[in-house]
């Protein structure tokens, strides 16, 4: 924990015992086994929505809104019929962090008509398969800490690496999880033959 807290200090101003405070606020709750696709398919939807921009505290249960525009993602509290003269950009999916700090998604009906976000969605996951799909521990390339992330995204992150490495802990055992190979969870997507985004899908 104090590695941790170390990495994440000095946010906005904030000294070491906001830091704690929100460390503890964001421990994963109800953290349960998953399918080696669940667990990946948590694992990319949740970094697609931490890999956007904001700059609140997101809370367990609410309701957030994605979208896309220049490029970059943005998660909002405004849902896309309240905008008024302001464009947010392409609306994507509602978005609900969950008790574990892993994060569901609503998609749009019509997000897919999109060229902009069906490319992006495309380069992110193949990014995300370059990323975990070689002979290294998967535990690894979880992100405990970012750099690049502002203070809630690194937040988040860390909170769902917690979750990620316990759900395999769960699983398999603290000293198998510790040497699982991102090849071996990969492995069990040809089988299932579905985008990742489908698992994550709330309903």
């Amino acid at each position: 924990m104090a590695h941790q807290i170390q990495k994440i200090s000095n946010p906005q101003g904030k000294g070491v015992v906001g830091i704690i405070e929100d460390l503890r606020a964001c421990t994963p709750m109800l953290v349960e086994a998953k399918s080696n696709y669940q667990w990946l398919a948590d694992y990319f939807t949740s970094t697609l929505v931490l890999s956007a921009k904001y700059g609140f505290k997101p809370v367990i249960g609410k309701d957030y809104y994605l979208y896309y525009k220049n490029q970059e993602w943005k998660l909002s509290l405004i849902e896309p019929q309240a905008w008024k003269t302001h464009d947010p950009g392409v609306f994507f999916a509602e978005c609900e962090l969950n008790k574990d700090m892993s994060w569901s998604l609503i998609l749009s009906p019509d997000w897919q008509k999109h060229s902009t976000l069906v490319n992006a969605i495309n380069e992110l996951e193949q990014a995300f398969f370059n990323c975990v799909n070689d002979s290294k521990p998967i535990v690894d390339k979880l992100p405990f800490f970012k750099q690049h992330l502002s203070y809630y995204q690194r937040l988040g992150a860390n909170a769902l690496a917690r979750s990620l490495k316990q759900s395999l802990e769960i699983k398999l055992g603290k000293e198998k999880s510790l040497s699982l190979a991102g090849t071996a969870l990969v492995a069990e997507l040809a089988s299932v033959n579905k985008p990742l985004l489908e698992a994550s899908i709330k309903y």
